[in-house]
C-alpha cells in the first residue's frame, strides 16, 4: 500500500483539522478576555520525532536514521535517509523537496544525508572494503536554495544511470564517483563525462585491491589521454598505485613499482600527447615515481607531455 505523500488528503486533513483548533481556542480566550497562553516550544526529542515521522511518509522513503552523541543539545544530530533505489526520479526528487520543507519547518539544522542503495545485484560483493558505498548519496541543506538542491539531486540522478557505477556524491559543488570492473573504467569514465553532473571533470576511484587508481579529471586542465594512458599503466603494471590528484594543483604519483618499471613509466608520460585537448595556456602537470627497491625509495620526477 503506497504511504501518503505530504501533500495527500490524510495530511492536508490533519493540518486542517490542526489549523481549526488553534483558532477555536484563539477565539475562546479572547471571547473570555483573557490572552492566549503562549506555544510550548518543541523539545529536542519531539523535534526529532516529528522530523522522523514526517520523512517516514513520504513517497519513496525506505528508512530514516537518526543518531549522534549525547547530550542531544549539545551534538549534532546526523539523519540518513534511505530512499528506494527502484524510485523513479520524479518520486526521489519530490521526496527530497519534502525532506528539505521539514528541515525548514522544524528548524532543524543537523545533517540530513540523503542516499540509495545499488539497485539488483550492482555493486561490489559483500566481503569487499567498499561493500558500504551508497549507489549516491546528497547532503540535503535547508538553508541551500530548493532550486540548487533538486538540480543537483536531478543530475546526480542522471550519472546513476550509468551501469557500474556507485559512490556518487558531490562535496563542495565537486563530483566523485566510484567504478566497478577495472577493465571498463574508460567506458565508465566516457560515459560520466557525457552527464550535466561531470561536464567540468570530476574525481574517480576504480574499485579494485590491485591495481589501485584514482583521479581527477578537470575539463581543460587534463586530457582524457592522459587519463586512459594512466588506466593503461595500472593494467600494465598490477601491482601499481596510481593517482591523479586534484583538481587544485594536479599532479600525478605512482608508487609500488620497480627500478624497471619507473624508468620505463617515465618514458611513457613524456609523450606529447598526453597533452591533447588541454588549454594551451595551462601548464604542465607534474608527476613523481617512487620504488621501494634497493637502499631506500628510487625517486623519479618530470612533467607530463615533457621529454
Amino acid at each position: 500500500m503506497m504511504r501518503p505523500t505530504a501533500t495527500s488528503p490524510r495530511r492536508r486533513a490533519v493540518r486542517g483539522a490542526l489549523l481549526a483548533a488553534l483558532t477555536l481556542a484563539l477565539l475562546s480566550a479572547c471571547a473570555d478576555g483573557t490572552d492566549p497562553a503562549p506555544a510550548t516550544p518543541m523539545t529536542d526529542v519531539e523535534r526529532e520525532e516529528a522530523l522522523r515521522d514526517g520523512i517516514e511518509e513520504l513517497d519513496g522513503v525506505a528508512s530514516v536514521d537518526i543518531g549522534g552523541m549525547e547530550p542531544r543539545d549539545e551534538n549534532p544530530r546526523y539523519t540518513t535517509v534511505t530512499v528506494d533505489g527502484e524510485a523513479d526520479p520524479e518520486t526521489v526528487l519530490a521526496a527530497s523537496d519534502g525532506v528539505a520543507d521539514l528541515a525548514r519547518d522544524l528548524e532543524w539544522e543537523d545533517p540530513i544525508t540523503m542516499r540509495a542503495e545499488p539497485p539488483g545485484d550492482e555493486g561490489a560483493a559483500e566481503d569487499t572494503a567498499w561493500s558500504a558505498d551508497p549507489w549516491w548519496s546528497l547532503e540535503v541543506q535547508p538553508a541551500t536554495d530548493a532550486a540548487v538542491t533538486r538540480a543537483t539531486l536531478a543530475a546526480l540522478l542522471e550519472a546513476a544511470e550509468v551501469d557500474g557505477v556507485v559512490g556518487l556524491s558531490v562535496v563542495d559543488g565537486w563530483p566523485f564517483a566510484a567504478l566497478l570492473e577495472p577493465d571498463r573504467v574508460e567506458e565508465r569514465f566516457d560515459a560520466l563525462r557525457e552527464t550535466a553532473l561531470f561536464e567540468r571533470g570530476g574525481t574517480f576511484s576504480v574499485r579494485s585491491e590491485q591495481p589501485w587508481l584514482k583521479f581527477t579529471h578537470v575539463e581543460g586542465a587534463t586530457s582524457p589521454r592522459l587519463i586512459e594512458e594512466l588506466v593503461a599503466i595500472t593494467r600494465d603494471h598490477p601491482n601499481s598505485e596510481v593517482l591523479l590528484e586534484g583538481p587544485r594543483y594536479p599532479k600525478v604519483y605512482i608508487a609500488r613499482v620497480t627500478v624497471a618499471e619507473a624508468e620505463a613509466i617515465a618514458a611513457r608520460l613524456a609523450d606529447p600527447a598526453l597533452r591533447d585537448g588541454t588549454d594551451t595556456q595551462a601548464g604542465a602537470i607534474p608527476w613523481q615515481i617512487t620504488s621501494p627497491e634497493g637502499d631506500g625509495a628510487g625517486y623519479w620526477e618530470g612533467e607530463v607531455g615533457v621529454g
